[in-house]
């Protein structure tokens, strides 16, 4: 399968250099905001695929020649020109789709629109294919079903079902209550900018000082110009004690003094794909710590390639739950999800802004799912 992104300022445009380029058999896999990385391309970047018989015979066709400006400069003839082209390019691709159903390894031809909706959402291909598997051998072995057994699945059905194996696979706990005799204390590690520190403090209000648990913020970034500084400030602003620490050692200390407390929240340097030398010290002493419950922070607007490749650099900390920021930049959960099963990892809590502490919300599998079912099933007919 031959697939390719194009970026453009608007999701019409950026599929119109797609059909231009790859032909009408071509596929849409995704659509989405550009990542940070690739804003200078286009706003936003769509991702087509040609399956294989179509890109075989589009590459051994000349390119099409360029093509005549429409006669019509009616802007409302124009939007229904292309909502008709998108439809009948939309049919089309079903059409192929359905051919090609066993090379998408689908168990049967009616299973392939719903496993390239999962891999359009960003889940990965072996994970797709698995729920797609299960939720076949449920609905076949369901006894309605046997009536009917040589008829193709109807389409709500399948989505039942796939909605089902997914509330199986779903891993959440947002609890952080405080053990007897002793403080709570959550340490957020992750890659730099994905908001640990802003999270950090969210966590203090709703689920420290909200339920009257005294509150002790300890900041070991000291990578970050001003990172201490930062968080010494919210803790003035939330009535919270606050310890600055470079080493394991100090980290230590500050957390036997303020045993009593009945949550202490640790912020950590933001380390890259680079740094992560820099980072062993701390992850061998997080490690050693049982008692210190680690949380991978990262945004979840990350592809699911490069969330698996975050993820496991932080594996050096082992890390017990995940935190996804930022979830007002995405519109799928896919990838999370995806990395939630691989990792074996709970999601925990989700942001979606920058107000403290509203945008803050314990990770529910009804709330995930919502992302993956309640949206429409192809975003550039939405757009358009």
């Amino acid at each position: 399968m031959k697939m390719k992104s194009f970026f453009a300022p608007t999701v019409e445009e950026a599929i119109e250099q797609a059909r231009h380029e790859m032909g009408p058999e071509a596929l849409l896999v995704n659509s989405r905001k550009a990542p940070p990385e690739a804003r200078g391309l286009g706003e936003y970047e769509v991702v087509f695929a040609l399956l294989p018989e179509e890109a075989d015979n589009k590459e051994s066709q000349p390119p099409a020649p360029p093509r005549a400006e429409s006669a019509s400069s009616n802007p409302v003839t124009l939007e229904l020109s292309g909502l008709r082209k998108q439809v009948e390019e939309m049919g089309r691709a079903l059409t192929s789709l359905r051919a090609h159903a066993s090379s998408l390894a689908v168990p049967a031809p009616e299973f392939a629109e719903i496993y390239l909706r999962l891999i359009e959402y960003d889940f990965s291909a072996e994970l797709a294919q698995e729920i797609v598997k299960q939720a076949h051998a449920r609905l076949d072995a369901d006894p309605a079903s046997w009536s009917r057994r040589k008829a193709p699945f109807e389409a709500s059905s399948i989505e039942r079902a796939v909605r089902t194996e997914l509330e199986y696979l779903v891993s959440v706990d947002a609890t952080l209550e405080t053990p007897p005799e002793k403080a709570r204390v959550v340490a957020l590690v992750g890659p730099p900018g994905c908001g640990k520190t802003t999270t950090l403090v969210k966590l203090a209000v709703s689920n420290g000082l909200a339920s009257a648990r005294r509150v002790h913020l300890i900041s070991a970034d000291t990578r970050r110009v001003s990172g201490a500084e930062q968080l010494r400030t919210y803790a003035a602003i939330i009535g919270a004690t606050f310890d600055a620490v470079d080493t394991p050692l100090g980290l230590q200390q500050s957390i036997e003094a303020h045993r009593e407390k009945g949550l202490i929240l640790v912020d950590t340097p933001g380390y890259g794909a680079v740094d992560m030398d820099e980072a062993a010290e701390w992850a061998r002493f997080f490690s050693n710590q049982p008692g210190i419950e680690v949380h991978v922070v990262a945004p979840a607007w990350m592809r699911s390639a490069d969330l698996g490749r975050v993820l496991d650099r932080f594996e050096i900390f082992s890390p017990a739950k995940l935190i996804f920021t930022r979830l007002d930049e995405t519109s799928s959960a896919g990838a999370m999800i995806s990395e939630s099963v691989r990792t074996g990892k709970p999601v925990s809590f989700l942001t979606c802004g920058q107000q403290i502490p509203e945008d803050l919300e314990p990770a529910t599998a009804g709330r995930l799912l919502e992302l993956v079912f309640e949206r429409p099933a192809v975003r550039a007919v939405s757009a358009a």
